[in-house]
């Protein structure tokens, strides 16, 4: 159950990051990814200084170093796919990295899912589609379609993909050493690396980064958490579970969306956040 706790944490944190970033009209996405990661950083550096080093065999060597372009690959792909097509038929995709992980959990991890387990990884992944569809109206297939004609909703399948890899390269990172410590050391080099190539591609104005400072320290906290949580969680748990937990921060968004920001278009929400409700609680089943 803890790792379930855990898991709604992390969702939680990313779906306070999506809606915070969703208020910040006068930033772009690379500029949101820029502060981000920049104000982030301070916070694993400090954090890896505290956190014990474990032995790192090679087996840790091995899946950390896979995990860099596991992860940098998608990040710039999700912001290629979301700039050059719309987002509700972009972001859908998304919901189908638990749906991959069924393969990639088996292949390098060894683990497996029940049949319940498995239902509530469809049912999230279904949710997670259709609550995305809130501002297509072209139906319910839209995003399908639009696999033809829109190059960022095939990007972004690509990143779907790329994430399903590079949760369970994590996890075997984590099991070859700690949650924390792979937390910490791994952030400190991704954001790291990721910031040198914008700055490379001078895709960052340190300007925009200083000016916002508050907005940044926000940001890189609950990147932080949201880290801490979700190695933590997938540390204790069949890694393909909680990433399919994790995917309800698109149900969170939906909900603190309608609260906060008074969102509106519930033409598919109320039918996705049911899809992803019953996922949960086949999930919760199959885990106890």
């Amino acid at each position: 159950m803890l790792w379930f706790i855990l898991s709604m944490i992390t969702a939680f944190t990313v779906a306070a990051r999506d809606i915070s970033a969703k208020t910040y009209d006068e930033l772009s996405p690379l500029d949101i990814a820029a502060i981000e990661l920049f104000w982030a950083f301070p916070f694993f550096v400090v954090g890896y200084f505290l956190i014990p080093i474990p032995p790192l065999s090679y087996e840790f060597w091995h899946a950390f170093l896979l995990s860099l372009p596991l992860n940098i690959i998608p990040y710039f792909l999700y912001l290629y796919a979301i700039k050059k097509s719309p987002i509700s038929l972009t972001v859908p995709f998304l919901s189908l990295t638990p749906l991959f992980m069924i393969l990639t959990g088996y292949m390098t991890l060894n683990e497996s899912v029940s049949l319940f387990g498995f239902y509530g990884i469809l049912f999230i992944v279904l949710g997670g589609y259709v609550l995305n569809l809130n501002h297509v109206n072209k139906g319910l297939f839209a995003p399908v379609k639009a696999l033809f004609y829109e190059k960022g909703s095939r990007y972004m399948i690509l990143v779907a993909a790329f994430y399903a890899f590079a949760s369970v390269y994590g996890k075997k990172a984590i099991i070859h050493s700690s949650p924390l410590f792979f937390s910490y050391f791994f952030f400190m080099t991704f954001n790291g690396l990721v910031l040198v190539l914008l700055i490379f591609l001078r895709k960052i104005n340190f300007q925009t980064i200083t000016q916002h400072k508050r907005k940044g320290l926000w940001l890189g906290s609950l990147m932080m958490v949201h880290i801490s949580t979700h190695c933590m969680a997938i540390s204790i748990s069949t890694a393909v579970y909680m990433i399919a937990v994790k995917r309800s921060s698109i149900l969170l968004s939906v909900l603190l969306g309608w609260l906060i920001l008074k969102e509106e278009h519930i033409k598919y929400r109320a039918f996705g956040a049911l899809l992803m409700f019953l996922g949960l609680i086949f999930i919760l089943s199959a885990s106890a």
